[in-house]
């Protein structure tokens, strides 16, 4: 009879394989990209920056010189609500972990149950019939134990670590992108602080030139032509002094909200326009580490590494299922015969084992489905890998472009400079009226604001560089290149 039994199980356990057939699926799935060619990009872009061996620092911030700002990072950091969900998250995931990593050991419960019972007079069962029964279980140890035979237990662990690993990894790309952020709206409003005093001192300047223009009509020297054209010019300077206070309050604003605070709070940022410019250089290495070197790419990686391992999951469940169970206690139909006679002892042991005959479909539905998961997410780095290659990209070319703008802007100042001088040598010697200096002046403001406005826009694709790169980020176990 054993030895029936044993061929009966064999010939269930291989009827269940049978059914786990899964077919040439593996051949059709997505496939991890490498890593896109952009050496040429790269070199093209190194006569514009020096080399270093180091890439960017963790607290790159602290290159810029500036306590205000590394002041707004780090309350950023500690206070910004997204920033903080994003940490609760990565506490959830690993609070999951060791919730699947239990999986693993047996569980040891006690129960304890007591019920009263009539059978009816008209009961089937007839030797019971108009009886009464009270029944006492007290089983102080019930042992499960889930036998592991096809590694469900073990993939389902490496799958929830992979997916606690891919949060932290997106933890630290929320920290870059909040940082970043931060940087880049203070550096907006240094620009927008130094361009609301040129725009101040433009409209200073253009209410002083309305008043020659009245002068000169008062006394026949001129029609209201040049009037009616000194207030349009006086307006439109209002108009960019009034822009350019906006920009200031929206980027005040701004910070406060990055910092998790009120707008009042942002009234307190302290602006400090002298900057130390920390050198700008690329790293030996780019673009060969570079995947090693992005959060966003590692937290793709490890999903997708996750998503894997939820197909093996799905796979072991067309296998049986065997459980190991016991357990210990007394049973009983009489209180006093529990606690004063050991006839109520009773006690069992064995596995449990659960064969995936029919199930309507079900399991082959949630393998497909995990197999399109796992499509979904390698597709999903590879955009990412895709994005961050066109993000340097974009960095080094604008950084470029920034670059040579400044370099004819602050020829142009210097040339404005050159005239304004000219203009009040020529008014000194008295050889031109009093509008040909402040006309001149003007010119010296408009190439200051273009200029306040290209600082502020190569500090933001410096920025754009260091987060393109990684802003310190490590990862130890990168895919590969």
């Amino acid at each position: 009879m054993s030895a029936c039994r044993l061929i009966a199980l064999a010939f269930v356990v291989d009827f269940s394989a049978g059914c786990a057939r899964f077919g040439d699926e593996e051949s059709t799935r997505a496939s991890l990209l490498q890593m896109p060619e952009m050496t040429n990009t790269v070199a093209a872009a190194r006569g514009s920056f020096a080399s270093s061996d180091a890439w960017p620092s963790q607290t790159w911030w602290t290159g810029f010189a500036s306590p205000e700002l590394q002041r707004l990072i780090t309350t950023a950091l500690a206070d910004n609500p997204d920033f903080k969900a994003t940490a609760a998250r990565l506490r959830q995931s690993q609070a999951m972990v060791d919730a699947q990593a239990a999986e693993l050991y047996p569980t040891i419960d006690a129960n304890v149950s007591f019920s009263a019972q009539r059978f009816s007079a008209n009961s089937v069962q007839a030797k019971l019939a108009g009886e009464n029964f009270r029944h006492m279980l007290i089983n102080p140890l019930i042992l499960r134990y889930h036998l592991d035979f096809w590694g469900r237990d073990a993939a389902a662990l490496q799958s929830a670590v992979g997916r606690s690993l891919a949060v932290a990894a997106e933890l630290a790309d929320a920290r870059l992108l909040l940082a970043a952020t931060v940087a880049k709206a203070y550096f907006e409003l240094l620009a927008a602080s130094e361009k609301q005093d040129i725009a101040a001192r433009i409209v200073a300047e253009r209410q002083a030139l309305l008043r020659f223009e009245q002068t000169r009509l008062a006394t026949g020297l001129a029609t209201d032509a040049p009037i009616l054209q000194a207030r349009i010019a006086l307006a439109n300077a209002e108009q960019g002094l009034a822009a350019a206070h906006s920009d200031v309050e929206l980027n005040k604003n701004l910070l406060a909200a990055l910092a998790g605070k009120g707008v009042d709070w942002g009234s307190a940022i302290v602006i400090e326009q002298d900057q130390v410019e920390q050198a700008l250089t690329l790293p030996v290495d780019l673009p060969l580490h570079l995947l090693a070197h992005r959060p966003d790419i590692s937290a793709a990686r490890l999903h997708a590494e996750a998503a894997a391992e939820e197909i093996k999951v799905a796979e072991t469940a067309f296998y049986p299922d065997v459980n190991l169970v016991a357990f210990t206690g007394l049973h009983s139909v009489s209180l006093s015969d529990v606690l004063l006679q050991g006839s109520s002892l009773a006690y069992a042991v064995g596995p449990s084992i659960e064969f995936p005959i029919f199930e309507g479909g079900r399991l082959r539905a949630n393998l497909e489905y995990q197999q399109a998961a796992y499509d979904a997410a390698v597709e999903r780095y590879n955009r990412s890998l895709v994005h961050a290659v066109q993000e340097v990209a974009d960095a080094l070319s604008r950084w470029r472009e920034l670059d040579a703008r400044l370099v004819a802007q602050r020829q142009s100042l210097a040339d404005a400079l050159a005239v304004e001088k000219l203009a009040d040598s020529l008014h000194s010697h008295g050889l031109s009226d009093r509008a040909a200096p402040s006309l001149a002046k003007l010119e010296v403001y408009q190439q200051q604001f273009r200029l306040a406005a290209l600082v502020g826009e190569q500090h933001k694709a410096r920025i754009n560089i260091i987060k393109a790169l990684g802003g310190g980020y490590s990862d130890a176990k990168p895919a590969k290149q």
